[in-house]
């Protein structure tokens, strides 16, 4: 059952504000990256609706908003800028990095969009350095550029200044076979901080790079199969891994020796590794599945590189196409992971945000929670976790979906007891839903 789009404008009768992007000046950047060129007016960003479903079953109150960007065919990575309140979000389709301030729940109440490179530089990568509170590092995928930059997130509309730039030589030692021959190095898809060195993945290319952003001559290059997606430091064996989507794969580097380990994923549990982050006790990643399922499956890789695969098991969930994962800001409490289901390569996967909930040991899914989003056939793409709003981008709609907890079990102690009929779990009560408008918003399916 997917949620038409249909279904959901009908369903959408509050509008609370329209934003508008502007496009102001451009920033400058160093000689080594193409002088930008204006980006081109986006066109008004249509209102944005807001509403709220209200679980009884948990005296909890959500909003669900999705917030309309400036359109492009592909809106991808998403970050809050350390310490504030403006989101960062790429659009690889044209390289233009947009500049948002939030509200506590979500909505977006101001946009600026900044072309990084060419249209064609396929603006990628976002991630929040540590070295240099404040700022990002940004990866141009086409042009083989990692960026520093300043967001100036004090004026939205004030163009970002990029503060360093990291040109990755196609030539790199390592990017070729001892005879020349070979790919050279190219594409970098993600980029992590950890001190002084930069990992990325160059998707395009197969490797994986590290290198030192204070000594760029302090690098090394690691031979990957098809192809690296995101890479992660396991927090208890201080290995590196990544994900490579199109062989099923994990690779485990030893920083310290060089050396590189495959750790194949079995058929069983699924196929094609993408979202990958350091979590307790170890990484955590998500099977995508194929192009005619998901498998609802996601891992977790301990010290000693065994895998531990979940499987969701509500009826939502079984079947899901799990992308992206993030782990609670209060992890270490709430017990809890976030999944991204998408429908970027089978089209019938419902578009979801899932809440799983462990045991204390992380070790037994006790609890799911499934939110579908609005607009279906989004192809959603990447989750950002706040302490009060999870937020994911809809690849092929230009939107970031806003999931945020307005009442929670504690501020309604004293609330009226529910009827009979609302108080059915949230899973039998998706019939009575099926009947009503509610059927037009957002489902949320919980496994009691």
């Amino acid at each position: 059952m997917l949620l038409s789009n249909s279904w959901i404008a009908l369903a959408l009768a509050a509008v609370v504000q329209v934003v508008t992007a502007q496009v102001p000046n451009l920033p400058t950047t160093t000689a080594q990256v193409p002088n930008p060129t204006p980006n081109p007016a986006p066109n008004p960003a249509p209102p944005i609706p807001s509403f709220t479903v209200v679980s009884n079953q948990r005296s909890t109150s959500y909003q669900y908003v999705e917030n309309q960007l400036p359109t492009t065919p592909q809106t991808h990575e998403v970050i809050m800028v350390t310490g504030s309140s403006v989101m960062l979000i790429s659009q690889l389709s044209n390289s233009v990095l947009l500049k948002a301030s939030v509200d506590a729940n979500g909505v977006v109440k101001d946009v600026g969009a900044f072309q990084i490179g060419s249209p064609n530089s396929r603006l990628h990568g976002l991630v929040n350095s540590q070295a240099y509170p404040g700022q990002v590092w940004v990866t141009l995928q086409e042009d083989n550029f990692l960026l520093r930059i300043n967001p100036k997130v004090n004026d939205i509309q004030a163009p970002p200044t990029i503060e360093q730039t990291i040109m990755i030589q196609e030539n790199l030692e390592g990017c070729k076979g001892a005879d020349g021959a070979g790919v050279g190095c190219k594409g970098p898809h993600y980029v992590g901080e950890y001190g002084d060195e930069l990992w990325t993945t160059l998707q395009d290319s197969s490797h994986v790079l590290r290198i030192n952003h204070k000594n760029t001559s302090n690098y090394s290059v690691y031979k990957a199969q098809p192809r690296p997606i995101f890479i992660a430091k396991h927090p208890v064996n201080n290995m590196f891994y990544t994900g490579q989507d199109n062989s099923a794969s994990v690779m485990k580097i030893d920083p310290t020796t060089g050396v590189t380990t495959q750790i194949p994923i079995p058929g069983s549990a699924g196929q094609t590794p993408v979202g990958m982050v350091s979590g307790p006790k170890g990484i955590w990643f998500t099977l995508l599945g194929t192009n005619t399922t998901g498998t609802g499956t996601f891992g977790h890789i301990g010290a000693d590189d065994t895998i531990k695969y979940h499987k969701l098991n509500s009826t939502w969930g079984k079947d899901a196409s799990l992308l992206h994962l993030g782990m609670d800001p209060d992890m270490d409490a709430s017990h809890t992971i976030w999944l991204l289901s998408s429908s970027i390569v089978y089209a019938k996967a419902l578009d979801s945000v899932i809440k799983v909930v462990f045991d204390a040991n992380y070790e037994t899914i006790v609890k799911e929670e499934v939110t579908a989003l609005p607009t279906q056939e989004c192809k959603a793409h990447r989750i950002w976790l706040t302490s009060t709003t999870v937020f994911a981008t809809e690849l092929t709609s230009a939107k970031v979906f806003a999931w945020s907890v307005l009442k929670s079990q504690k501020d309604t102690a004293n609330d009226k007891e529910p009827s009979s009929a609302s108080s059915l779990p949230l899973s039998h009560s998706l019939s009575l839903f099926a009947v009503t408008a509610w059927a037009m918003l957002p489902a949320i399916f919980t496994l009691l």
